[in-house]
Formats: structure tokens, sequence, C-alpha cells
């Protein structure tokens, strides 16, 4: 299956310890002779490089990751069981909660891992050159990767908090009047890493996808992402300090670069989009859309997915560990969460389903003993592991906001992203036919979600024909809506089940695991669809994290288009992408000129889950706009301060340099 597996080495200049509570920043790193004589050698230095990458497995795939870039957006609420609520209402506070795990953004440990893996990086930028034992080109492929990596983190830190501490040396000494510089400082950095990455990928000819390494293209695409991102962000022409982007249109830069990707051949479209996201082309090595990604080995059970342990320790020197919701499973095995995080409780037990619910459903436990179930009417035991385990766990985090799956639902005729991304139903095991002691007439689908008001004509039509075949929930109206409103602007998750008319008299819909943040249209691009029986579990996947793939290389080019073009040719670019994604012999195009919010909408449908969207809009200065008409839980608390996250309160008590003014030495983010 895979793969190349990142571990960080226990080398003497990684192993950092600290004196005080503070922050990473503060930290003491041991340089000396071990590094010096660990780096001179092959496998030494091939560790230290394959060290950068393991970081990123921090932020993609995990939970708190995922809370930090899709919530409080336009397209995801909280679920029943969040546990990062407050970043979608927006009751964010710069406190460093630190393993708390009821109700945490986790600020402070990203902002700990971030400097920790760009730390690891300069490190490595600082010994390659220095080893003598392997071949130019392969210092040429080690100094494109950390390059590349060093850039990579960086562009998460400028998004989430804005103006921060830019290091470019490995930490040899405590530093505890770290000075935040600008945006503009920090974006011409990291495009300064990419074009040295770049060019030491062309010198080592380093053009191809291999076990997860970042490359030629990698870099490319990376690139027409951040000078997007600072167009879009900063302004057109915002680049000064950096002489080669001086002046220059950065939207014009962004649309040739993503053009060239695109023209590479690296990466090519499924005919089905479906296949993009399946466990059999989950691989980002051999993945045909992917350009890049976080891999994961596919041996979850054992510590190679792990990420390392915090530079940090205890006052008895201990290691210190990253939050739960950063590690998921802690230290002992490792994978991707992402296949918990936008399922509903749909082995909730809830009694309209008969009994305790495991007539009809049973998630698969924690042994490979196969699981059954038996049908009441024949008496037969049904093996249900394979069609239930593919479903993961009701962990009830994200929910999609009623304006993703009014956009998912607009083209469903023609659009094969609709049906490849939205869950909108569960079935039974076969064999459970008409097993279920309340809805004697079922036969293949045990619940649905309908994108309908309950109480139109044609929802009631469809409620009478559920009754004794399945449990049917409605966008609103019905016996158990999901929202409380048909309106994007105010509708919310029901939190209890508001019965309106109950069809059976029993009270069976009186039960709060089936009202709308707990029971919902769930996002399926991110389930394991492959049963593996090794792993029935199902509570962490082997799942690769792509993170650059070709369609978005599509839609920075249209938006680049608005700005170097117009709107027709934008809408041009965007209409290609749609007719791949069109269902056969459908048109799939849009009519009319292209606008930002065309753009945005397109990058929803497409993206939606891969913790993009809240830098999206907060680039593009709408994130204010679309959470206030499209999120109510958190319209009534977002402000313009939200555009940057808080600055951990840990980090502003290490430093000795704290400025209440913004702008000089070390500031909190204004708001906070």
């Amino acid at each position: 299956m895979k793969k190349i597996v990142y571990i960080l080495l226990a080398a003497s200049s990684l192993m950092l310890s600290t004196t005080s509570c503070a922050d990473f920043l503060e930290e003491d790193n041991k340089v000396g002779q071990t590094a010096d004589l660990s780096y001179a050698t092959s496998s030494g230095i091939q560790g230290l490089v394959s060290s950068c990458y393991s970081f990123a497995r921090g932020w993609y795939g995990k939970e708190a990751g995922l809370g930090l870039s899709e919530m409080g957006t336009d397209l995801f609420y909280y679920g029943y069981d969040n546990k990062q609520k407050s970043l979608n209402s927006y009751n964010i506070a710069a406190q460093s909660l630190d393993d708390n795990s009821s109700d945490n953004a986790c600020l402070d440990h990203y902002w700990e891992l971030f400097y920790s893996a760009v730390d690891v990086c300069n490190n490595a930028l600082y010994y390659i050159p220095k080893n003598t034992v392997i071949s130019e080109t392969l210092h040429s492929q080690y100094m494109g990767e950390a390059y590349f990596l060093r850039a990579f983190y960086y562009l998460h830190m400028v998004s989430i908090w804005g103006p921060i501490p830019y290091n470019s040396e490995p930490i040899t000494a405590i530093v505890t009047d770290p000075t935040r510089v600008s945006e503009e400082v920090i974006y011409s950095n990291i495009l300064s890493d990419l074009d040295n990455s770049i060019a030491a990928f062309e010198a080592a000819n380093y053009k191809v996808k291999t076990d997860g390494r970042a490359n030629y293209w990698a870099a490319r695409a990376l690139k027409a992402r951040t000078l997007l991102y600072a167009a879009s962000w900063l302004g057109k022409n915002s680049i000064t300090t950096n002489k080669n982007y001086s002046g220059k249109d950065l939207y014009a830069l962004a649309q040739a670069e993503s053009e060239a990707v695109i023209g590479s051949g690296v990466a090519s479209f499924y005919t089905n989009y479906a296949d993009t996201w399946s466990m059999t082309n989950e691989d980002i090595t051999k993945n045909k859309e992917s350009i890049w990604g976080v891999s994961y080995s596919s041996d979850i059970a054992t510590t190679v997915n792990c990420i390392p342990y915090r530079y940090k320790k205890d006052t008895s020197g201990n290691k210190l560990s990253y939050n739960s919701l950063i590690t998921r499973t802690g230290y002992t095995r490792g994978g991707s969460a992402m296949l918990l995080m936008f399922v509903s409780m749909w082995n909730n037990g809830a009694t309209d389903l008969g009994g305790d619910g495991k007539e009809v459903f049973v998630r698969v436990g924690t042994t490979t003993t196969s699981h059954f179930v038996k049908n009441t009417v024949t008496g037969t035991s049904v093996d249900v592991s394979s069609t239930y385990s593919p479903y993961g766990r009701g962990f009830t985090r994200y929910l999609p906001s009623l304006y993703l799956w009014n956009l998912l639902e607009e083209h469903r005729a023609t659009d094969q992203r609709t049906a490849a991304t939205l869950l909108d139903a569960y079935t039974i095991a076969p064999g459970l036919e008409g097993s279920s002691t309340k809805y004697k007439s079922m036969k293949d689908t045990a619940i649905y979600y309908c994108h309908l008001d309950g109480n139109s004509a044609e929802g009631k039509a469809k409620q009478a024909w559920a009754k004794n075949r399945y449990r049917i929930q409605f966008m609103n109206g019905g016996d158990i809506p999901v929202y409380t409103s048909s309106d994007p602007a105010t509708a919310k998750p029901t939190e209890a089940a508001k019965v309106t008319s109950d069809v059976y008299g029993d009270g069976r819909y009186n039960s709060y695991k089936i009202a709308g943040w707990c029971s919902y249209p769930g996002i399926k691009k991110f389930l394991d669809n492959v049963y593996d029986p090794n792993y029935p579990t199902w509570d962490i996947s082997s799942r690769d994290a792509v993170v650059l793939r070709l369609a978005e290389m599509y839609l920075i080019k249209a938006e680049c288009q608005l700005y170097t073009a117009n709107g027709t040719a934008a809408m041009e670019t965007i209409n290609a992408l749609r007719q791949v994604r069109a269902i056969s012999g459908k048109n799939n195009s849009l009519s009319g000129t292209a606008t930002l919010e065309t753009v945005l909408q397109e990058r929803a449908i497409e993206l939606c889950g891969e913790q993009q969207r809240w830098f999206d809009l907060k680039r593009t200065h709408t994130l204010v706009d679309h959470v206030k008409k499209y999120n109510a839980q958190g319209a009534g608390q977002i402000k313009e301060n939200h555009y940057l996250r808080p600055i951990p309160q840990s980090q502003i008590d290490a430093v000795t340099n704290f400025s209440s003014t913004s702008g000089q030495g070390f500031w909190q983010n204004a708001g906070y």
C-alpha cells in the first residue's frame, strides 16, 4: 500500500529543553559536536530531512487543524460533540488551554509545533551543505525539500496570526525578545524560499511524485497558492522587500504558476470524481490528481505516523505531548482522523430504528472478529462488518451548513461532486431486510436526509412514503428537521427532536440523538470506503492528506483572471473544471460572467473539508460577510478582529519586550 515513514531523529540538535513554562521561542537548542557528526553521515542527513515532514501530520488530517481551517466559516456548523465550538461561535480567546480537550483551539500548541517545524527545517538547511558524503544531486533535492517545507509552515503561520517572528537560522540560544515582522516581510521570505526550492529541484531534476516527498511541481503549486494569498490579502502589488517581486502583479504571477502546473502533466483528472477519494487511490504518490500531500503509513497500529513530542519538557525533564486533538490517539499509534470528523450519529441506538438500534445497525468494535446482527424475522446472523465499518464512528464534530448543502444540491443533476461528497443516506447490511421492528418494510435505506421542506406538499408525500420504510429527516420542517430554518442566515442545527406530527404515535422521535446536531447529512469523501478487517475500529486511518491537487490550480487560475483579464475568462476556466466534474452526457457549465462569489462557491463545492476554507474567506476579506450571511452559530459574535487569531497568552507571558502598541516589538493582535 505504501510508503515512506518520516521519523523525528532523536539527535541532540533536535532535542530541545526549556527552562520555564515559556513557549518554543525561549528554547535552548543544544547544537554541537553530536549533531555535526550525525548529520555528516548519509543516514543522518536523510533522517534530518525526513523529520522536517513529520510536523505536518499534526495539522493535516487532525481534528484541531481542521478546526482552525474549516470552523467559523460559511460551510460547516459544529455538531453535538464538537471539541472546538468556540472557533465557530467566535468566542475564541488568547488563553493557553494546553491539554484541555473539551473546547480548545490549540493555538498555543500550534504556535509551538510550527516554530518547532521551522527550526528542524533551519537545521536541515544548515547541515545539508556541510555534508560531504551525499551526491550533488541529493544535496540539491534535500535543499529543495527543506526550503519547500519552511515556506509551507510559515505560510500557515502568517495566514493564522499575521505579523510573526521570522527565524531563518537554527535556534542556538534562548530568545526572550522576539520581534514580530510585517506580513509583507514574511511573504517575501516565503517566496524566496520557494524560488530557492524550485531552483534546487531543477538542479536535481526532481520533478516526479515519489514517496510523499515535495518536488519541483509541488513547489510551483505552493508558490501559486502563496502568490494568490498575498495578492488577495495584501494587494496585487504588495511585495516590496523581495526585489524579485517588487512592483509586480502577484495575480499575474500566480496565474502563470498555476498554468505551468496545469500544463506540466504532473497530475490529471479522474473521469469519475469519486475515484479521487477512493482508498484504492488514496496514496498521494499514486493518486492521479494529487500534486503533493501529507503521507500516512498503512501501519497505523504502531508509532510510525505519530508526530514528534513537544520540544518543551516538564519540570522533571520529561517529554510533553501535544494535545490529543492534535495527536488523535496519542503516541502509541497514529493516523488520520478525517474519517471521523463529518459523520453523524448513525449508530446512535435511538429507538426509532427498533429496540436500541442494533436490530439494523451495529458499529464494528475493537477486535478483528466479524460482527453479526441477527435478523429478527428469519433468525439469521448477518455479518455487517464490511457494510458498516466504512461509515466510521459518529463523532458528531461537523455538519454541513445549509449554505453548503444548497450549493451541492443545486447542480446534483449534472455534477458528479454532489453524490461523491454528500453522505445523505445510511443503508443496512444485506440480509437485514425487514428486521427493524418499527420499520417493518425496511429494504435497504435506514436513514435518509432529504433536501426539502418537510411541510411542503412534496415533503409530506415523501414522509408518507417513508412510513414503515426508513427514517427521513428533512432540511427543515417535517417530523425531525436537520435545521431550524430554510434561511441560510438564520438556520442552525436543531438540538432536540421537535416532533411536529408523530405519525407513529409511539414517541420514537423524542431523542436529542436524532436532532440535527447529532443526525445530519455528512461529507463522505474522507471515509475509508475499502474495508480492512485488520483495522475494524475505524477510529484512525492511513488515508493520506491531499494538500495540493490539480483542481485547485484551475481555481487559482480562475480567481487570478478576475483581476488580470475579466469575469468571462474566469468563467471559461471554471467551466473547464466543471465539465471535468460533469455527469456523463450532462452540461455542467455555468452561464454569465464570473465574480469572486462564483469562485468562492466553486471552491466550496470542490474543496470543502480540505482545510482551506477559513483561509479563503480571510484572504479575500469576505470572512465576516459570509459568516453573517451563512453561519448563524457565529454571526452574532464575529468581528473584524477575527481576521487574525490571537497570539497564545503563553507566548505573550514569555517575552520581555511586550508592547501594548501594535507594530512595536511583540504585541497581541487587536481585539484579544
